[in-house]
């Protein structure tokens, strides 16, 4: 088996030592041949698997968070060629989130996913999964406007100025974002149909997402789980609020950053959300450019965007049930967010 792992040495929990635990035990999988390759500026990964073919490599692993994987599906599904005519997608996190890994059931810590990772690769367990496609590129776990592409595009601009992706941090964004889209209330509006015929349209949303997953998050180990119905196997599910003012907005916010609100406090809250399952056509159209995050990766400032669903677009390695972390990889990943080698 030929294996090709790309890396990208700036994702959040990546280090030097991490590579002496994570590449003998790739190579421990009996007949498994591994070449490594160092991205070295956002895009590189995409044009490293531009044309590849299953001829060449098996799989590629995609070491990094999910903006590394999300560059590594582009450039293999750029050929136009189908899921079993290209390399199959292995990943290991090492990324703020990391929630394509986690989704497919690999725990959040690298040297325990990696370890996973080669079972998978011992056992050959593989899957196809659907994929989400926005004009005419490809995204794996989400995409939106409003408030998780300002939390994204502030965090980046966090980075480069030196701060690390913690958890709290993202949190901190997160409250100031929201207190701006309070203040500034975007218009945003949906047109979305599912495979059965159904139709939905909502006007003035200031917040809309699109998840191809379920649980996603932007807030590192804290799940969101907005459409409990969603998964890989469907299309995607569409979540926005049709208010963030008062009691009631706050409320709202919270239930979409994870909380797990109780069963009144949900009804409560049901005329604020919009949600809408199996989409396959969905278009959203802003009054003015808006912020627009795509995998957890700032995009740009659009005013209108497409959104598609292809299943079966990709063959991915993973486990066949989700895998928990043990008490020593959490302990590895919490002190990682503090740079701390263990």
């Amino acid at each position: 088996m030929k294996v090709l792992l790309i890396a990208n040495p700036n994702s959040t929990t990546q280090h030097d030592g991490l590579f002496r635990m994570v590449i003998p035990t790739l190579r421990s999988v009996p007949g498994l041949r591994l070449h490594a390759q160092f991205t070295h500026e956002a895009g590189h990964a995409r044009r490293m698997c531009e044309g590849l073919t299953r001829k060449q490599w098996d799989v590629v692993i995609a070491v990094g968070g999910d903006g590394t994987v999300n560059e590594v599906i582009n450039g293999l599904l750029s050929s136009g060629l189908d899921a079993h005519s290209i390399p199959a997608v292995g990943v290991i996190p090492t990324g703020s989130a990391n929630v394509f890994a986690r989704a497919l059931g690999f725990p959040p810590e690298a040297v325990q996913a990696a370890e996973v990772l080669a079972s998978t690769l011992a056992l050959n367990l593989r899957r196809t999964i659907g994929l989400g496609t926005w004009d005419e590129k490809w995204f794996a776990v989400n995409a939106g406007f409003g408030l998780d592409a300002d939390v994204i595009a502030n965090m980046e601009r966090a980075r480069r100025r030196g701060f690390s992706a913690t958890p709290l941090r993202y949190l901190r964004v997160a409250w100031r974002a929201w207190r701006r889209v309070r203040q500034y209330p975007p218009s945003i509006q949906v047109h979305a149909k599912n495979p059965s015929g159904a139709v939905v349209s909502e006007k003035r949303l200031p917040i809309v997402m699109a998840s191809n997953t379920n649980p996603w998050t932007f807030l590192g180990p804290l799940p969101v789980v907005t459409n409990p119905r969603n998964s890989f196997d469907v299309g995607l599910s569409l979540f926005g609020l049709r208010s963030v003012d008062g009691v009631v907005g706050v409320l709202a916010v919270l239930q979409m950053l994870g909380a797990n609100l109780i069963s009144p406090l949900r009804r409560w809250i049901h005329s604020r959300t919009f949600t809408f399952d199996d989409s396959h056509e969905v278009e959203l159209v802003c009054a003015q450019p808006l912020r627009f995050q795509v995998d957890g990766e700032y995009a740009g400032e659009f005013d209108r965007v497409r959104l598609g669903a292809v299943p079966d677009a990709i063959e991915v390695l993973c486990p066949t049930e989700p895998v928990p972390a043990t008490p020593e990889s959490i302990v590895r990943l919490i002190l990682s967010f503090f740079d701390i080698r263990i």
